[in-house]
């Protein structure tokens, strides 16, 4: 009876070793297909993100360009709108300067020349021209220039008004017997002068050109 129970024994637990041999092999296929499946699964999420990252970039570099695109396209616009403002402030302003030249200027040579009251009739509206434009954009022109053109147009005025006063009290221009409207004149012309080749460097710079 031992002999035959062993023998019983023996034969369970062959069965038993068999039968987990069997399970772990089959185990095995199973969890290699398990993997191939999870693997395809991953792949073809990961080719998905992959190609949604790539129209998501090619959307941001077209969105990137376009918006280069309008800097770009609005920089050039406030170029040529410097360009064009700095170009009728100098105009005005040559006129300003020659309208004052005719005002005061001493002439020791006895030519021809408006009289006080025409040349000061002409130069204020010309004054007040310039002044009005300037001051509606001024924030085109640089600081060191916008200083340099206000500095001009105050002492301008102030030679307007005493050409003004010497007009109202009869006094003769040039010939040395108005020395304080002579140096007057002396340094407007000095300050017009700094300022034209200012505002001169300034569009020369706007433009690129030497």
């Amino acid at each position: 009876m031992f002999e035959i129970f062993n023998s019983l024994i023996g034969q369970v637990g062959g069965a038993a070793i068999v039968i987990t041999g069997l399970s772990a092999w089959l185990g095995s296929i199973w969890k290699d297909r398990i993997s191939l499946r999870e693997k395809a699964t991953f792949e073809v999420l990961i080719e998905k993100l992959k190609s949604e990252h790539s129209r998501q970039t090619q959307n941001l570099e077209s969105a990137l360009q376009t918006e280069r695109h309008l800097v770009q396209l609005g920089h050039a616009n406030l170029i040529e709108k410097r360009a064009v403002f700095i170009d009728e402030s100098y105009k005005l302003l040559v006129d300003l300067h020659e309208a004052i030249y005719e005002t005061i200027r001493p002439d020791y040579f006895g030519r021809q020349r408006p009289s006080i009251t025409q040349a000061y009739e002409s130069a204020l509206p010309k004054f007040d021209a310039f002044v009005e434009v300037y001051e509606k954009n001024k924030i085109y022109f640089s600081k060191a220039t916008s200083e340099r053109i206000t500095d001009f147009y105050v002492s301008a005025a102030q030679t307007l008004d005493q050409a003004r006063v010497a007009m109202r009290s009869g006094e003769a221009l040039g010939h040395g017997e108005t020395p304080h409207l002579q140096k007057l004149f002396e340094k407007v012309n000095y300050e017009m002068h700094e300022t034209r080749t200012a505002v001169e460097q300034e569009f020369r710079q706007l433009m690129h050109v030497q």
